[in-house]
């Protein structure tokens, strides 16, 4: 299970790093004249995507903190570490802040 975890957050991160290179392989002639200052910091979204598989009585904790369940209950144990047990099956989604500040939404499915 932390096997497909760290390969979703890879995943991730793969289509960030592939999406911020495209505007590296441009290159034009800009005339000389003064151009606006612009910033040439890229940010990572502000809500992060994680789907997560389990099987009735798994269980794995994820990255974050102030979790709570959004919409319906789905079938899991919560608690306020990031502790996540399957008890039934069903989907629903754990909603987390990360350091950063973005937020973190992981759609835990039990089978």
């Amino acid at each position: 299970m932390k096997k497909k975890l760290i390969t979703g957050l890879l995943t991730v991160v793969a289509c960030f790093t592939v999406g911020s290179t495209s505007f590296a392989a441009s290159s034009t002639s800009v005339p000389n004249t003064t151009l606006p200052e612009t910033s040439n910091v890229i940010t990572l979204a502000d809500r992060i995507s994680i789907p997560i598989s389990l099987r009735v009585g798994e269980s794995i904790t994820v990255a974050g903190s102030n979790f709570w369940i959004s919409g319906d209950y789905g079938g899991i144990y919560l608690n306020q570490q990031g502790l996540i047990i399957g008890l039934s099956p069903g989907v629903c989604t754990v909603v987390g802040d990360l350091p950063n500040g973005d937020t973190v939404l992981y759609t835990v499915t039990v089978r």
